[in-house]
């Protein structure tokens, strides 16, 4: 990506559809330690117990390494490996994958019963 053209973002959130991207700055995936590709940041709601809708704003750094297992994420960091300029031909393809992605991070749910067996570990001491 040129460094004119490494930021993108939306000054303030007026829809779901809006999201924020940040490729300038990187801070290193927290899990592996990896430099991260991009950020994006964008508006999720998710239930709570008695079923009411929480909305909130997700942001999530796309690793290379520890983003890959999921399938939209993998092919932008195909795109990412093939093509390190953003140009005029590549924004549309780029932008479709990032969609993607974000509609696959909007889909993820919590697995509760792993959560709560691994808390239940990390009370244990064994995690």
């Amino acid at each position: 990506m040129t460094d004119a053209h490494r930021t993108a973002t939306v000054p303030s959130f007026t829809s779901d559809a809006e999201l924020l991207i940040k490729m300038a700055d990187m801070p290193d995936c927290l899990a592996c330690g990896t430099p991260g590709l991009l950020l994006v940041r964008f508006r999720n709601s998710w239930k709570n117990q008695s079923g009411e809708d929480v909305p909130g704003i997700r942001e999530t750094l796309l690793c290379p390494q520890c983003s890959r297992r999921n399938q939209a994420a993998a092919e932008l960091i195909a795109l990412f490996a093939v093509d390190d300029k953003m140009s005029p031909e590549n924004v549309d393809a780029f932008g479709g994958l990032v969609a993607a992605w974000v509609e696959s991070l909007r889909q993820d749910c919590i697995d509760e019963e792993l959560l709560t067996a691994e808390h239940d570990q990390w009370l244990r001491g064994v995690l």
